[in-house]
């Protein structure tokens, strides 16, 4: 057996890619304030390879974030992907990275390993 044929994993959506696309309506990127929640589509190239199921600006980490079911052998860590988000009415796919989670693991957190 190969493993899961879906997995919850995480995903970083790349700043640069996001404010390339608020630019080239002419806004800066607009983040949103609270958590989304809905399903979002997430492209490897042209295919959907799974689904955002939340997402947000993350003011600790400083980064855009969202949890995405994928299917194998896409959610490895360090996959680009791309994430369907609405800019100024219209729907565009910056990219992201699969990334592990949690987000954010501190030391003092962790227990004896």
């Amino acid at each position: 057996m190969g493993g899961s044929a879906w997995k919850l994993t995480g995903l970083e959506v790349r700043w640069e890619s996001l404010e390339r696309l608020y630019a080239e309506r002419g806004l800066a990127p607009q983040l949103p304030t609270v958590a989304w929640r809905g399903s979002a589509p997430v492209y490897l190239g042209e295919e959907q390879v799974g689904y955002a199921t939340s997402g947000c600006w993350s003011p600790l980490l400083k980064r855009y974030l969202a949890l995405a079911h994928l299917r194998a052998p896409h959610y490895a860590p360090g996959t680009g992907v791309a994430l369907e988000l609405t800019v100024e009415h219209r729907r565009r796919r910056p990219e992201a990275v699969v990334v592990r989670l949690p987000f954010f693991e501190p030391e003092r957190k962790r227990g004896p390993a």
